[in-house]
């Protein structure tokens, strides 16, 4: 399952995100009487409450919790540190992602932490990334999250038809030890760069085994695509 949250909320922002949504404690419009006895709802599909580094479980986001997200929002790809690496391997691991609808048949690597301490991403067009420290094994029950280039040197990525992918769709991911787990599209849907919610993708959704997949889409601007575009799917066998 996921190992460390700690490293995930205050070391990623990742493949994606520089911004993030934080929920600020009380819907607009109500007051602190009105919504404290309840932890706040899922809005949506997805929506990142804040999570104990201790012990993984949801909490509530304070002051302290939205003022290290901005600070760390301000510092994101410029304080530099050791990069690190993926956890050795131990049994299977992740093999191949395939998209019949697409075309794609790609080989998947296994990523830790940039220099940066973002979730790092292939150098190449052809594999895509898994990031075993923050993303769950298939077929152990969890949320397994994946990214790969739209485009990489001037030249189409693994992912660069991935907004095409519609619900009721279906791809799979291949282990090395042959087992071969299929995943039901639920959606695909461009976010703007600042929408997205790292924390909200590596978790997915409690109770149910599901896939997340990730690339930039948009305009390029000031460096990085303006989008990243975000296929949700669940385990169909």
């Amino acid at each position: 399952m996921r190992r460390s949250w700690i490293a995930a909320t205050l070391g990623l922002f990742a493949v994606a995100a520089l911004g993030a949504l934080v929920w600020s404690g009380h819907p607009r419009g109500a007051t602190a009487a009105e919504t404290a006895p309840g932890p706040p709802p899922l809005a949506e599909q997805l929506r990142h409450v804040g999570r104990d580094g201790a012990t993984g479980m949801a909490s509530w986001v304070g002051e302290g919790f939205i003022a290290e997200r901005d600070r760390q929002i301000e510092r994101y790809g410029k304080d530099e540190r050791e990069p690190v690496p993926p956890p050795p391997v131990a049994g299977s691991t992740i093999d191949a992602l395939t998209i019949a609808s697409l075309g794609v048949a790609a080989p998947v690597s296994r990523y830790g932490l940039d220099r940066f301490g973002r979730l790092d991403v292939p150098q190449d067009r052809v594999t895509a990334g898994w990031h075993p420290a923050y993303s769950d094994m298939p077929g152990d029950g969890g949320a397994t999250f994946l990214a790969a280039h739209y485009e990489y040197g001037g030249s189409p990525g693994v992912f660069f038809q991935l907004s095409s992918l519609r619900p009721g769709e279906t791809f799979s991911l291949t282990t090395t030890t042959g087992e071969v787990h299929r995943y039901l599209v639920t959606s695909t849907i461009d976010y703007e760069l600042a929408d997205i919610d790292m924390g909200a993708l590596l978790h997915g959704r409690e109770g149910m085994e599901s896939v997340t997949l990730m690339t930039c889409s948009g305009r390029f601007v000031d460096g990085t695509y303006d989008y990243r575009t975000v296929v949700l799917a669940e385990r169909l066998s």
